[in-house]
């Protein structure tokens, strides 16, 4: 799993990937507005999606409910693959290198690099789209900035960004928005430790409340990430994700994965079944579905994908070592 460390959100830019972009007869502009984007959004009965019937995917970055269905949106290197109703679905075109991932109720904003052979300048900057991925809005940074690093508050909109390299915009460090990259504020960081990070994450509904994952416990700000406390006890977390009232967290524990919904209120942890794992392995990326919390899905370091309904009772393995399943 890729991690950051506070030197790195200040002051150092690695984890830099490469991708390449060429030209093509096809134009593929930016929208400019919501209603530019296309109307019709489902995933079974729609052109740009197909029914994936076979294969892998490579280079997971991020999982999440876009547009609050009751859909799974897995970003990759080579695009987007989605999972609703027990099918698994592949766009057919606009297969960008999505990085920084984070899907919110009306859509998914990420960052990344453009298919090979599209129109669309490298790298792509900051995109918004409305209509899961057949359309993207430019939200600045466009052929200057990778963010590998983000979230958004899944209906506040709340935008953090870790900027490794520094912009026309923007220096070096995190960097939040409120208005959707109109103007930017940078978070002081001011009470987190100064060890490595791993995932940054937005209440879905509070405007200022951030978090960030750390070998150390989870910290999280009630200012927009000016100042951390930590709310979990000392233990190395490898991903989390906010609910409305508590956060679901993945650690290691005794050299085992576990994993933990802990309230926001009064602290309490909720220990939650984990599926059989590989030795060694360990949950990289967690979401849960916003219009019921007990669904939750996994991703892990070594590509398997678990998906539970009954917050963690039983689970359905989605995916192995890259390999989509398709019983």
């Amino acid at each position: 799993m890729k991690k950051m460390t506070k030197a790195i959100m200040i002051t150092s830019a690695i984890f830099l990937l490469s991708a390449c972009s060429s030209p093509t007869a096809e134009k593929q502009p930016f929208i400019t507005s919501k209603e530019q984007a296309k109307s019709n959004v489902s995933v079974t009965n729609n052109p740009f999606f197909k029914e994936k019937k076979e294969g892998k995917f490579e280079h997971l970055h991020g999982i999440g409910y876009a547009g609050n269905k009751n859909a799974v949106y897995f970003a990759t290197h080579e695009g987007l693959l989605v999972y609703q109703n027990n099918r698994w679905y592949e766009t057919t075109s606009n297969k960008h290198d999505y990085m920084g991932f984070s899907a919110t109720d009306d859509g998914f904003y990420s960052s990344g690099h453009p298919e090979a052979g599209s129109s669309l300048g490298n790298p792509l900057g900051l995109v918004k789209s409305f209509d899961n991925g057949q359309t993207l809005m430019n939200l600045g940074f466009y052929k200057e900035s990778d963010f590998h690093y983000m979230a958004v508050g899944y209906r506040s909109h709340t935008i953090y960004v870790v900027n490794q390299e520094e912009n026309k915009t923007l220096g070096q460090g995190v960097f939040y928005s409120k208005d959707d990259g109109k103007t930017w504020s940078q978070s002081q960081l001011n009470g987190l430790p100064q060890t490595s990070a791993g995932t940054i994450a937005a209440h879905p509904t509070d405007e200022n409340m951030v978090g960030i994952s750390t070998p150390e416990g989870i910290f999280i700000s009630n200012d927009n990430g000016n100042t951390f406390e930590r709310f979990t006890r000392k233990i190395n977390t490898t991903t989390f994700a906010f609910q409305e009232k508590s956060i679901l967290f993945a650690a290691i524990e005794n050299n085992k994965p576990i994993l933990i919904k802990q309230s926001l209120n009064s602290k309490r942890e909720e220990f939650l079944p984990v599926p059989p794992l590989d030795e060694k392995d360990h949950i990289m990326y967690i979401t849960s579905n916003p219009r019921n919390e007990k669904e939750i899905v996994i991703a892990t370091m070594n590509g398997d994908i678990f998906m539970t309904k009954n917050n963690g009772a039983s689970w359905a393995k989605l995916a192995s070592k890259g390999k989509i399943n398709l019983e």
